[in-house]
Formats: C-alpha cells, structure tokens, sequence
C-alpha cells in the first residue's frame, strides 16, 4: 500500500510537471524502466533515487511524501495505536 501510495504521488508529480518517463529518468540520471517500476510500484526506492527524481521534478523529496499522504489507505499504516 505505502510503495502504491508513493508511485502514484510519483505519477501525478510527473504528470504536473508534463515529462514523459523518459524526460524524468534522464533528468534524474536513470532508465526509463527504473522510473517504470517505481511507477508500477513493483520496486522499491532508494533515498538516493527520491532525492534525484525530487530534483529532476522541480519539488522538495518531502512533497513528495505529502502527495502520498493524500492516499488514506497509506495514511492508515501510520496509526501507531
């Protein structure tokens, strides 16, 4: 649910700033299948690789988290009770 909740904040972030996969890997120095799997949410990513593609972006890697936020269903696996 969490990674789901941050490939869509990628999505839409990408999205907003009107880049294709491809534009965004190449800003971010990495594959376009990278950003693809990150995206389909079928890998993990790396502090680095958020901070690269929050760069690329033109955004903070936190506005990033705050757009996964939106997601209640990753929200709700922060309750600490």
């Amino acid at each position: 649910m969490r990674r789901r909740a941050l490939a869509d904040a990628l999505i839409t972030a990408r999205h907003e700033a009107g880049l294709p996969q491809t534009e965004l890997a190449e800003a971010a120095g990495m594959s376009r299948s990278a950003i693809s799997r990150l995206e389909n949410s079928t890998a993990s990513i790396t502090s680095d690789a958020l901070w690269d593609i929050a760069v690329a972006l033109g955004m903070r890697p936190s506005a990033l988290f705050l757009l996964a936020e939106a997601d209640e269903a990753a929200v709700e696996t922060l309750d600490t009770e």
